[in-house]
């Protein structure tokens, strides 16, 4: 694993933050999945079947989710796309900022699950917010976030002056209405704005990314686009996961850290929390284990959000910022992988 673009990025703010979860979505806790799934009587079918219904929430850490939509059941048009999330999520994160929306000179949009095949999510929530500026769609799977943060430290370095990204995720729509699958996903809103300072002291300290192609096939929904009859036929138009990944995750979540703390010249002992892509409660533990940072500084939100896809990471950066005394002279380590795979993170004076 090579240092790619391990560098600093000076005079650099977060101005907003926001997480979005509109009230036409439902929230879901376990109990609900449990009857969806096994029926009314959930109780009896899983004591029948040895399951004990708590193992999603001791275990994996899962315990409620937003979701647009009900797994298994069909998609409408009248229900919300990740474009409505990034559009709400985006509102209300350049409210947090105060900054006008003519002072935002670029937009990066992140979302797995565009509700457009061709349309670049880009211009499309540029349209939405009324905002005359260039955008972008970025997909990298779970760590795109990391990625679109960094790209917009390099924008602000090449003149902007506000950048906004936006994510939203519709992982209900991908999901088949199994146990393996359907406490896990949730869906959600996410953005955050970044800024131009005079205050020498902010910035990125130390930032890195990577991927590795060789796993493309082993995450994700296989199905062909555009869709073909064979995949309707075939169901593979919903989210798998391999296990055979699980070594390599393990690794890019082990030698991140230390690539980040060597080029910012600091150690552990200095972060002040830590923001790790929100999986599941076993991966968070590893995460925090493998910085060398406590649980107590470490942002888990999986009992209230399950996991979002790339909004996690964002999401945990808002709850960071809004609940536990981050947004200000504070040092952040953000990390993500996933996604087939590519993985990266940075650490953040705010």
């Amino acid at each position: 694993m090579s240092a790619n673009l391990n560098k600093p990025f000076k005079n650099i703010t977060i101005t907003g933050s926001a997480s979005a979860f509109p009230k036409t979505g439902t929230w879901m806790h376990n109990n609900d999945i449990h009857a969806l799934i096994f029926g009314t009587n959930w109780k009896e079918k899983m004591r029948e079947k040895n399951l004990d219904p708590n193992y999603y929430k001791d275990t994996l850490g899962f315990e409620n989710r937003f979701w647009v939509h009900t797994p298994g059941m069909p998609i409408l048009h009248t229900e919300l796309t990740s474009a409505d999330l990034m559009a709400e999520a985006a509102t209300l994160a350049i409210a947090d900022s105060g900054i006008p929306k003519n002072e935002i000179d670029f937009i990066i949009t992140v979302t797995i699950t565009s509700p457009r095949y061709s349309t670049s999510m880009g211009p499309y929530i540029a349209g939405k917010l009324g905002i005359n500026a260039p955008a972008i769609e970025m997909k990298t799977g779970c760590a795109s976030n990391i990625f679109s943060v960094i790209l917009a430290a390099q924008m602000i370095e090449s003149g902007a002056r506000n950048v906004l990204i936006t994510c939203g995720e519709t992982i209900t729509k991908i999901l088949k209405l199994n146990p393996r699958m359907a406490y896990a996903g949730g869906d959600a809103g996410v953005a955050i704005i970044l800024s131009k300072t005079n205050d020498s002291n902010k910035g990125i300290l130390s930032s890195y990314i990577n991927s590795n192609g060789s796993f493309s096939g082993h995450m994700g929904v296989p199905g062909l686009l555009p869709p073909n009859q064979f995949d309707i036929d075939n169901e593979n138009y919903f989210m798998e996961y391999n296990d055979s990944t699980e070594e390599f995750l393990n690794k890019a979540w082990t030698e991140t850290p230390g690539i980040l703390y060597k080029a910012a010249g600091i150690s552990s002992r200095e972060i002040d929390c830590f923001v790790p892509h929100q999986v599941n409660k076993k991966r968070t533990e590893y995460a925090a284990a493998a910085a060398n940072i406590s649980l107590e500084k470490t942002i888990h939100i999986i009992d209230k959000i399950a996991n979002c896809a790339s909004a996690g990471v964002l999401l945990a950066l808002d709850d960071a910022r809004k609940n536990h005394d981050c947004a200000k002279d504070k040092m952040l380590m953000l990390i993500a992988a996933g996604g087939g795979i590519s993985w990266g993170g940075l650490i953040i004076k705010t």
